[in-house]
């Protein structure tokens, strides 16, 4: 698995201190790359990109926000957990097995390197249909 390096600029973010489980979401947008989710993110006011990692449709894996950061990707929950965004419109379309092959190999590796057991959905942890009806939540 590759992480592809971004370079993005971030305003002022905290450090996390706890790192206990993994967030998933989509981008609401059917293609959109971390240059995109991060200008997103500016014009809501925040340090840069709310999510730690992108997985694109082609099963490209970027870095977002940095690792130990604080995200800003499901309030009232950012401070212990990690954001991982995949690109698409997941109440519309469906995920292609290139992607879900590669969010798999991304979560199996956080939950490995930071000793992890709960995955959860957006909408698991806050009051959205994020990351939509068509994600295939049980196979990643």
């Amino acid at each position: 698995m590759e992480i592809i390096e971004t370079n993005l600029q971030f305003k002022a973010m905290n450090t996390r201190k706890a790192t206990n489980r993994i967030i998933l979401h989509h981008a609401e947008a059917s293609n959109c790359t971390a240059e995109d989710i991060h200008r997103w993110h500016l014009n809501n006011g925040w340090s840069g990109a709310g999510y730690q990692f992108l997985v694109r449709k082609d099963g490209k894996i970027y870095r977002l926000r940095p690792e130990d950061k604080v995200g800003a990707h499901a309030g009232g929950n950012n401070s212990d957990s990690i954001g991982i965004c995949f690109e698409g419109k997941y109440q519309e379309e469906t995920m292609p097995e290139t992607q879900i092959k590669a969010g798999q190999e991304l979560v199996a590796y956080l939950k490995q390197k930071y000793n992890i057991s709960k995955v959860q959905r957006h909408s698991d942890v806050c009051s959205t249909s994020c990351p939509g009806k068509n994600f295939p939540f049980d196979e990643i």
